[in-house]
């Protein structure tokens, strides 16, 4: 087990006397946890040393999370979601807390974490001194990271769309497929979260030890879960609108191939019916052709004229001939800049 433990001003490794020392009376604090695997003894001790209860241990060591929110005594429970450090699942992270600090348990997301570190910044030693809003704007900070996930989605999406919209290449959909594979981790993953959510923080006041500001924050970052669910949702429209503009691009090249294939058989039809036509074997029309003038005219001149009007006649009725067909697509939206929960 690794743990570090933040008290507003700066963060240092967890000391298992840490565990009896925080208290009310003590400053708030944030202790970040990391099992060694799965039902860690270790983490479940130092919960219990801590004070929280053996059901609140326990669900710690689930691999998923319903998004329940529930109060057992004066402990407090929950989870949230961070983006992966690598791969495309994101990394569930549960969290504990009661009047003296909160408590995540992870496997993974480092960059998420120091992220909502950073964010805190300045303004941590002031939070930490009032802390009923410290739990629900801590889970803002980590959901952010999924937020700045999507942001980056949406870019490399747009980005790749209008290279699309230019020119397409095979690789453009293995691009497109990679793209996709984060965003429907996702979308199996937090709309379910967000609307057990939803339910379990209908009234936040009515959960023991949660004042006014503590209400409004897990509130805010319930409305932040929604405005999550809502961006891949977008996300989704956008990569299946970049793979239909890929294959209306792929279908556009594949019709303009055809139409020219066809424009050539057109043009050449009246030589192909002329070498049909004298190939015949009659004797008499091999005795008519045999002088070098009869061969210059129905073997030379006369193809050549053929071809010619019928390219007249082609570009008299509209055909563009040797002229490159432009399509042209609107450029989507820029993706949305990601909340801010301050």
């Amino acid at each position: 087990m690794k743990a570090t433990i933040f008290d507003g001003t700066a963060q240092r490794p967890f000391d298992p006397s840490d565990a009896q020392a925080v208290s009310t009376s003590t400053p708030y604090a944030w202790i970040d946890v990391i099992p060694s695997g799965p039902q860690d003894p270790q983490v479940l001790a130092l919960l219990k040393d801590m004070g929280f209860t053996e059901v609140v241990a326990q669900y710690t060591t689930r691999t998923y999370s319903s998004g329940m929110f529930q109060a057992f005594g004066d402990n407090m429970l929950g989870s949230t979601y961070a983006a992966p450090d690598s791969g495309d699942t994101p990394v569930l992270i549960h969290c504990v807390w009661n009047a003296g600090c909160f408590v995540t348990i992870r496997v993974g997301a480092d960059k998420a974490i120091a992220a909502a570190l950073a964010d805190l910044g300045p303004r941590a030693k002031s939070l930490f001194a009032s802390p009923g809003p410290v739990p629900g704007v801590l889970l803002q900070l980590i959901l952010d990271s999924i937020d700045r996930q999507l942001t980056s989605l949406q870019t490399e999406i747009a980005l790749l769309d209008g290279q699309i919209i230019v020119t397409t290449s095979p690789g453009q959909i293995t691009q497109l497929q990679q793209l996709r594979s984060p965003i429907e981790a996702l979308a199996t993953t937090i709309p379910g979260y967000a609307e057990n959510l939803s339910e379990s923080l209908v009234d936040p006041t009515s959960l023991p030890g949660v004042d006014a500001a503590g209400s409004q924050a897990l509130q805010t970052y319930a409305a932040c879960v929604n405005d999550v669910v809502q961006r891949i949702d977008s996300a989704g429209s956008d990569i299946r609108s970049a793979i239909q503009d890929y294959q209306g691009q792929v279908s556009a090249a594949q019709g303009n191939r055809i139409n020219q294939l066809t424009l050539v058989s057109i043009i050449f039809l009246p030589i192909t019916f002329m070498t049909g036509y004298f190939g015949m074997n009659f004797q008499w029309l091999v005795n008519s052709t045999q002088t070098f003038g009869t061969w210059l005219l129905l073997g030379a001149i006369l193809p050549i004229v053929a071809v010619v009007v019928s390219v007249w006649l082609l570009q008299l009725k509209g055909f563009n001939i040797g002229r490159k067909v432009e399509h042209r697509y609107h450029l989507r939206h820029p993706a949305t800049q990601p909340h801010d929960p301050s």
